[in-house]
């Protein structure tokens, strides 16, 4: 199944997600997921919901990797069709202002801090593109960024400012000069990337810091991104390029939240006269 999934370029997240969920199916029964009905199936699925008090999420990503087996590995459609995926259970999405922003900016502690949380604001990418970023996806003179082998396995580009600029120059000039391997090196070791467990631990002190009662996260300024930018009167069509996302429809969940300029009043028949004084 791991080669399977492999071949089809899924994430490795996912992979580990779908194997997890095959394996503990197993495991509860002690034999093979074929082998099992889809009422004991259903059972094994209520008791890692109750049981073990996991989030829909997390249950729904169990089903899928059951049925991917299922699907692509052992074609059992009829298994497939018979097991429901659970209702997800929405919650608000948390969405900084710009005083909450610039406070925390202001409550980092050192520059290294201070650019992880400048990055994640200014570009809107997960913690894992932000870990795997090295000084040679920077393009200054077009001031992008290529996040390479993203989820998905995809390949976009960002767009960066002169004031994420800065900070990167000063974050170069205390570090002792540009790094080589990674952006941001861990605490520990330079040179060596830091974690994805180091950037939530640096996101929560300073928060912690601020006094600033949200419940933030690293994921938190990838949605401040997003609505941020549609504010400023960016398009929705950018903003799903920049954020990476494969269906529209993930991107407009967006709108709910932001307050999109009004554009300028038009009228098309002004404009074709201006454009076509002679008609």
């Amino acid at each position: 199944m791991a080669n399977h999934m492999s071949l089809a370029n899924h994430a490795d997240a996912s992979i580990y997600s779908y194997l997890t969920a095959v394996k503990s199916l197993i495991v509860y029964y002690g034999k093979e997921p074929e082998q099992c009905t889809v009422d004991e199936i259903k059972a094994f699925l209520i008791h890692e919901r109750d049981k073990l008090n996991l989030s829909s999420s997390t249950v729904n990503l169990r089903v899928c990797g059951i049925k991917y087996y299922f699907r692509n590995v052992v074609n059992r459609l009829d298994l497939v069709v018979k097991i429901p995926n659970p209702r997800i259970q929405r919650y608000d999405t948390e969405i900084l202002t710009i005083s909450e922003v610039l406070h925390l900016f202001r409550s980092c502690r050192d520059m290294r801090q201070s650019l992880v949380l400048h990055i994640l604001y200014e570009t809107g990418i997960r913690s894992l593109e932000l870990c795997r970023l090295r000084p040679e996806q920077f393009d200054k003179h077009e001031s992008t960024i290529v996040i390479r082998n993203s989820k998905g396995k995809k390949t976009r580009t960002v767009e960066y400012g002169q004031s994420l600029r800065k900070v990167l120059v000063d974050y170069c000039k205390v570090r002792g000069g540009l790094p080589k391997n990674t952006l941001i090196d861990s605490y520990k070791e330079q040179d060596v990337a830091l974690t994805i467990r180091g950037i939530q631990w640096i996101v929560k002190e300073v928060v912690r810091r601020s006094g600033i009662k949200k419940n933030v996260s690293p994921h938190t300024f990838r949605h401040t991104f997003a609505v941020h930018y549609l504010n400023r009167g960016g398009s929705i069509f950018r903003l799903q390029q920049l954020m990476g996302h494969e269906y529209i429809t993930t991107t407009l969940h967006y709108l709910k939240y932001a307050s999109i300029p009004e554009s300028t009043r038009v009228s098309l028949l002004d404009h074709l006269y201006g454009e076509n004084p002679g008609i």
